[in-house]
C-alpha cells in the first residue's frame, strides 16, 4: 500500500472500530483510496437445529449470536460522508442456508417509499437494500439479491467484474420485511443449493458488499463504498467487495432439481384458417450438480408461453434492430456465454463490440416466429481458474406463414463452447466456439473466437478479441478483430474502439450488422460537478465513429456532440447534435419512397428529458429533428408512468416518425403501447399489455396471470390476441390470431 493511503485507511479503521467515530469525523473519506480488503464482516454458524424464523421482524433471539455490522458510507449525494440514517446487518449460517438480517432505521419513517411488488422489478421507485456475494472470492463473479420495504424479490448474476449483468437469473430464496415507526427491516434466507462455491474443510472467505438506497433523499450508501466514476455499475464490480469471514466447513450442495410443466393451449390462426387445441403439451427442465462447481442443465420441449412479446418498433435505419433475449433458459447463464461485451459503464448498452453469440438465433425466426425446441443440455461452472460453458440445443422443423407462400425451416442443431481463465488481479482470457448444423442457409456454419478482458486498476479497462468463421465454399477474408480501451474518472473519461470485419466474415449465430469494414471510434467527455442548485453532474462529450471498407473508401461517419445534466432528484436532461454521412451503393426503400444511390449528408438535433422515476407520476419526452438522407425526418417520443397506489402501475409509451423524401408522399409511422400491472403480493401478479404499430398494421393484446404458489413453482395463464388493422379498408379491423395458454410448473429439489 502506498504511503499516501495510510492516513485515509487509518481514519476509516477508526470509524469502523470506535462507536460514534463516524458521526464525529469532519472530513469525508476519499472513495478513490479505499481498499476493499480492509472491510471485514463476520458470519456466525448456528447451533444445530436452530435457525431464525423468516418473518421480517428480526426479534428472533438467534440474531443476537451475530455481531451487528454497518458504518455505511455515502456514494451519493455526499461521497465519503457517513450514511444519514443508521443501517446495520447481521449474518448467520448453518449446513443448508446463509441468513441475512438488515436493519434500515429511519428518523422519518413516514417518508419510507415502496411501490414495487413483482418479482424482479427494477426497485428504482422506492427504498431498497441490496447484497452482493462473491462465493469464489475471485473478485470477478457474484450473486445479487435485493428487496424493498414491501418484500419484493430481485436477484441477478454478475460476470467478468460487471462486464455482464444477468438480471434474468432466478434463485429460490426467502425474504420477508416489516416496518414500524423506527424504520424497516428485512430477513433473508438463501439456500446454499442456489449458489456455487467450493466445499470448504476449515475456514473459507467470500466477497461481500451491502448497499442501501433512500429515495426521498436520493441517497446511495454502501458498506464498502466505491468511486463515483463507476456509477451504478460499481456495485456489480466484485473487485469493490469486502471480505466475509467466519464461514467454516460449508459444503456445496450438488443440486438435483426437476421442473416438469404442463401447458395446454387453445388457439386459432385466422390468416391460415387453422384452429389448434393441444391438451398434451408437456416438458421439463432439470438440473444436476456434477461437481461442487459444475452444474448440468437439461431441457425437453422447452416452452416460453409466459414470455412477453417484443416491444413494437418501426425500423427506419438500414440495419436490423437488436432485441434483448427474454427466454429464461438462455438468459440464466448469459453472462458466461457472452463474448465481446466491453462493460455497460463504458457505454456498451447493446450487443457489444463483436457479439458472436446472439441466442435469439436459436428457436426464433428473424421476424420473431417461435421455432419449437426439441431439447437441449448445458454444462456450466468453474474448474480451478477456468470458467466453462458448453451448450447444445436442437430445434424442430417448422413451416410457417400464409398458405399461399409458406416458409419452411429444417431441423437444426446449435452448439456453443465457452472457456475463460482468470489472469492477473481481475482480468480474464478466453475462447468461444459456435456451430450450427442444418436449419436455414448453408449446411453448417462455425465460428471461433478468442478474447482478452483486462481490468487495469479502478479507472482503465481494455478488451481485445479476434475471430474467424468457417462456411462451406468460403475461404479467406473471413476474419474479424478489434479492441476497446476505456479510461473513466469522475470528472472526465475517454475511450478508443477499433473493429475490423472481413468481407466474408459470416457469424451465423451472432449479431453482426456490417462486414467488409474497418471501424475506428473515439469518444471523450468532461463530467464536472458544479455547485449549482439542484444539479448533481454535467457531461460535455463528443465522439467520431467512422466505417471504411477494405478498399479504403469511407462508407459512413458520424460526428456527435452532446450535453447531459443529471439533477439531484435523479431527473436527466440531454441535448445532442450529430453530423452524418452515408454512402449507398444501391437504392434503399424507406417507407413508401426510395433513397437514391450516392453520398448523403445530414444533420440531426435531438433533446430528451426523463423525470424523477420514483414519483407517482413520472415520464420521458424526446424529439429528434433534422435532414435524413435525401429528405427530412422528425421523431417524437414520450412515455408516462402512473402509480395511483402501491399495487397498480400504468406505463404508456408513444413514438412517431415523420419522413419526407422528394417526390414521394410523407411517410408517417406511429407506435403506442400500454402496460397495466397489478401486484397483489410478491408472488401474485397480473398484467395487460397492448401495442399498436400502424407501419405493420398490427395491434396486439397480451394478458398474464402469474402465481408463484410455492417457491420455484409457478402457474401462468396467458391470453394473446392480434388484429390486422386497415389492410384493405382503413376502417376495418380483422382478427389475426388468438390463443389461451395455461402453464403449470412444479419444482422438485433434493
Amino acid at each position: 500500500m502506498s504511503r499516501s493511503r495510510w492516513p485515509a485507511v487509518l481514519a476509516l479503521a477508526l470509524g469502523l472500530l470506535l462507536p460514534g467515530a463516524a458521526a464525529a469525523r469532519q472530513a469525508p473519506v476519499d472513495l478513490a483510496t479505499i481498499d476493499p480488503e480492509t472491510f471485514h464482516a463476520i458470519a456466525v454458524r448456528l447451533p444445530k437445529g436452530l435457525a431464525p424464523r423468516i418473518d421480517g421482524h428480526l426479534d428472533d433471539p438467534v440474531w443476537q449470536l451475530a455481531p451487528a455490522q454497518g458504518h455505511f458510507i455515502q456514494r451519493e449525494p455526499n461521497p465519503g460522508e457517513p450514511i444519514s440514517e443508521r443501517t446495520e446487518f447481521r449474518i448467520l449460517y448453518d449446513d443448508r442456508k446463509i441468513y441475512f438480517a438488515l436493519w434500515a432505521f429511519d428518523s422519518e419513517a413516514s417518508g419510507i417509499r415502496a411501490s414495487e411488488f413483482k418479482r424482479d422489478s427494477g426497485l428504482a421507485k422506492g427504498d431498497q437494500m441490496r447484497i452482493v456475494i462473491d462465493t469464489f472470492h475471485d473478485r470477478r463473479n457474484g450473486f445479487y439479491f435485493a428487496t424493498n420495504p414491501l418484500g419484493a424479490l430481485k436477484d441477478a448474476q454478475y460476470t467478468d467484474n460487471a462486464r455482464v449483468t444477468n438480471n434474468d437469473w432466478n434463485a429460490v430464496w426467502e425474504c420477508r420485511t416489516s416496518r414500524d415507526g423506527k424504520g424497516w427491516y428485512a430477513e433473508i434466507a438463501i439456500p446454499f443449493s442456489q449458489l456455487r462455491f467450493k466445499t470448504a474443510i476449515g475456514d473459507t472467505v467470500w466477497g461481500l458488499n451491502v448497499g442501501r438506497r433512500i429515495v426521498r433523499k436520493n441517497e446511495e450508501s454502501y458498506w464498502v463504498p466505491y468511486p463515483r466514476a463507476q456509477g451504478a455499475f460499481g456495485f456489480a464490480r466484485l473487485s469493490n467487495a469486502g471480505v466475509l469471514d467466519g464461514l467454516r466447513n460449508i459444503r456445496s450442495v450438488r443440486r438435483l432439481e426437476l421442473v416438469p410443466y404442463a401447458a395446454p393451449t387453445f388457439g386459432r390462426d385466422y390468416a391460415a384458417g387453422v384452429s389448434t387445441t393441444k391438451l398434451s403439451r408437456f416438458g421439463f427442465d432439470a438440473r444436476a450438480g456434477v461437481t461442487d462447481t459444475l452444474t448440468a442443465d437439461f431441457t425437453y420441449k422447452t416452452d416460453f408461453a409466459q414470455v412477453e412479446a417484443d416491444q413494437e418498433v418501426v425500423n427506419v435505419s438500414r440495419f436490423s434492430l437488436f432485441f434483448p433475449e427474454k427466454r429464461q433458459f438462455f438468459t440464466e447463464t448469459a453472462g458466461l456465454f457472452s463474448y465481446g461485451k466491453v462493460g455497460m459503464e463504458n457505454g456498451d448498452q447493446g450487443p457489444g463490440l463483436l457479439p458472436l453469440f446472439y441466442s435469439r438465433r436459436i428457436g426464433l425466426t428473424p421476424d420473431g416466429v417461435e421455432v419449437p425446441l426439441v431439447g437441449g443440455a448445458r454444462l456450466t461452472g468453474k474448474v480451478g481458474d477456468y470458467s466453462l460453458g458448453v451448450m447444445n440445443i436442437e430445434s424442430d422443423a417448422l413451416t410457417y406463414g400464409p398458405p399461399d407462400s409458406p416458409m419452411a425451416l429444417s431441423r437444426a442443431n446449435y452448439s456453443v463452447v465457452r472457456v475463460k481463465r482468470n489472469v492477473f488481479g481481475y482480468s480474464s482470457v478466453g475462447a468461444i466456439f459456435l456451430n450450427r448444423q442444418g436449419g436455414a442457409g448453408d449446411p453448417f456454419n462455425r465460428t471461433l473466437g478468442v478474447d482478452m478482458n483486462l481490468v487495469l486498476g479502478k479507472t482503465t479497462t481494455l478488451t481485445a478479441l479476434a475471430a474467424r468463421t468457417f462456411t462451406p465454399g468460403s475461404k479467406g477474408d473471413d476474419y474479424a478483430g478489434g479492441f476497446d480501451f476505456a479510461y473513466q474518472r469522475d470528472r472526465y473519461n475517454y475511450g478508443v474502439t477499433y473493429l475490423d470485419v472481413g468481407p466474408k466474415f459470416d457469424a451465423d449465430m451472432g449479431y453482426i450488422q456490417r462486414t467488409d469494414i474497418r471501424n475506428p471510434r473515439v469518444r471523450a467527455a468532461w463530467t464536472p460537478r458544479p455547485k449549482w442548485p439542484g444539479v448533481r453532474q454535467l457531461s460535455l462529450g463528443a465522439s467520431v465513429d467512422a466505417y471504411v471498407n477494405h478498399a479504403g473508401q469511407l462508407v459512413s461517419r458520424t460526428d456527435d456532440g452532446g450535453f447531459v445534466a443529471w439533477f439531484d432528484d435523479t431527473s436527466v436532461l440531454a441535448v445532442d447534435v450529430a453530423r452524418d454521412r452515408d454512402t449507398l451503393a444501391a437504392p434503399w426503400q424507406l417507407g413508401g419512397g426510395v433513397v437514391p444511390t450516392g453520398v448523403h449528408h445530414w444533420n440531426t438535433f435531438s433533446a430528451s428529458y426523463m423525470s424523477n422515476s420514483s414519483l407517482p407520476v413520472a415520464g420521458t419526452a424526446g424529439v429528434q429533428k433534422g435532414s435524413y438522407y435525401s429528405g427530412d425526418k422528425t421523431t417524437v417520443s414520450a412515455g408516462l408512468n402512473l402509480l395511483p397506489f402501491v399495487h397498480l402501475l400504468l406505463e404508456t409509451a408513444y413514438n412517431r416518425n415523420t419522413i419526407t423524401l422528394p417526390t414521394y408522399p410523407v411517410y408517417v409511422t406511429n407506435t403506442v403501447s400500454t402496460r397495466v400491472s397489478y401486484s397483489f403480493s410478491p408472488s401474485l401478479f397480473t398484467k395487460a399489455f397492448v401495442q399498436y404499430n400502424d407501419a405493420r398494421k398490427l395491434a396486439t393484446l397480451n394478458l398474464l396471470f402469474w402465481y408463484i404458489y410455492r417457491p420455484g413453482s409457478d402457474l401462468y395463464v396467458v391470453y394473446d390476441e392480434g388484429w390486422d388493422t386497415g389492410l384493405l379498408d382503413p376502417h376495418v379491423v380483422r382478427p389475426r390470431n388468438r390463443s389461451l395458454s395455461i402453464k403449470f410448473t412444479y419444482w422438485i429439489s433434493r
